[in-house]
């Protein structure tokens, strides 16, 4: 190896762990922000009504991923192979936001019949319409651009600078339960607010400003990530049913408890599957079968820790934070936990195998199976138990199967 491929070899090095360190320094924070405040808004709002919001955002979260419609991978693999094609930046950038107001009107239409037609929906209706409100944010925030780009510290500066003026508003007018709207309000302008300054940024980066994309353009780009949007809407379809599942059955302050597991286990689950997407850029142009074999050991061997982190450390958390009864949230992070093996592994096959390989369809046969397996395994849990831990389980084992499953479909990968 010459001295010129050691400084490119370098240089690529630092640009990915710059990029993993602001990935993930957003998302963590974002984690530790919520988590930081929760004792407050919970003891204020009333576990019942926090549940309460936490089940309107799974119904936003719907919306949500049918706006983004699977561009994230897609277009910041267009942009991280022809980063100095400031045209192709233009045309992404406005092909991508035409689609996705048009999107937008489209979920807006379902959203308002949902809300006008289910009664549960049309009695907590300004909460509701908040928490679609969010879906704005996604229109505006071009978290693939940043990601592709490797500016992700760029995009890591303005949404921690926005939850951090947001800090002081929700202390001050979050008082008691009737402010359960105002603590949605805080949260969602938040989001929209941050998303705005960074659609402006990505604008000023790429150094031109949006044009009318051509309507074929903006079609034929739909069509093209359709498999990642079957994908990712799978996935968070089995995601979020779980907190649709426990809040229909099982009530409000169990989706609570739900959420404070959730935000227990996502702290390390970040910490590991970001490591992906930070090598994505790099490796979406070289990916090697040695070099993805490797990945994956020692991304198996980070599992185990972070999943030893959830045991040792989940449990004064949850000391620390709640103000209610709330010790089973402890139990459910333990088992979620398991969830960081199929987010590293699985992960792993998505960025540096399936998607260099153009083989999308694998990625979305991947999470149906999931998606089907656990409303599968759910149906079977709940008969033999009638608890919060069943529909969990549910969702653990049908990751493991993912896993399996995946394994089977890189041998039909050319070269693997």
């Amino acid at each position: 190896m010459n001295l010129a491929q050691v400084k490119t070899l370098y240089k690529n090095n630092i640009k990915v762990i710059s990029n993993y360190s602001h990935m993930t320094i957003l998302q963590v924070t974002n984690s530790f922000f919520y988590l930081l405040i929760y004792p407050f808004v919970i003891n204020n709002v009333g576990i019942d009504n926090y549940g309460l919001f936490v089940f309107a955002s799974s119904i936003a979260m719907y919306f949500m991923v049918f706006i983004n419609f699977g561009f994230d991978i897609h277009a910041a693999k267009l942009i991280s192979l022809n980063q100095e094609d400031t045209a192709l930046h233009t045309s992404l950038l406005s092909s991508v936001t035409l689609a996705k107001v048009i999107l937008e009107l489209l979920a807006g239409a379902v959203f308002l019949v949902l809300l006008m037609t289910i009664p549960f929906m049309r009695a907590n209706a300004l909460l509701f319409f908040m928490c679609f409100a969010n879906t704005l944010s996604c229109i505006f925030l071009p978290l693939w651009y940043f990601h592709g780009m490797q500016k992700m510290k760029v995009l890591t500066i303005v949404q921690l600078s926005f939850k951090l003026v947001s800090l002081p508003a929700i202390y001050l007018l979050v008082k008691d339960t009737d402010d359960i709207d105002v603590y949605t309000f805080i949260v969602v302008a938040t989001n929209v607010l941050s998303s705005l300054v960074a659609f402006y940024l990505a604008l000023r980066l790429s150094r031109s400003a949006l044009k009318w994309p051509v309507l074929a353009n903006v079609t034929g780009l739909l069509r093209e990530v359709q498999p990642f949007f079957w994908s990712t809407a799978t996935n968070t379809f089995k995601q979020k049913s779980v907190e649709i599942i426990i809040g229909s059955f099982f009530g409000m302050k169990e989706v609570a408890i739900y959420d404070l597991a959730n935000k227990i286990f996502s702290v390390p689950s970040l910490l590991a599957s970001n490591i992906n997407a930070a090598l994505f850029p790099m490796m979406v142009k070289k990916a090697q079968k040695n070099v993805v074999d490797k990945i994956i050991k020692i991304e198996v061997f980070i599992g185990l820790l972070c999943i030893l982190s959830v045991v040792l450390g989940g449990y004064w958390v949850v000391r620390l934070v709640s103000v209610h009864d709330m010790q089973q949230a402890y139990y459910l992070s333990m088992l979620l936990s398991i969830n960081i093996m199929t987010f590293l592994i699985v992960g792993s096959h998505i960025y540096f195998i399936y998607v260099p390989h153009q083989r999308y369809d694998f990625v979305l046969r991947n999470q149906v199976l999931s998606v089907v397996s656990f409303y599968g395994f759910c149906a079977a849990y709940l008969a033999i138990s009638w608890s919060v831990y069943s529909v969990v389980l549910a969702l653990v084992s049908s990751a493991l199967l993912e896993i399996v499953y995946s394994y089977s479909l890189v041998k039909k990968v050319q070269g693997y």
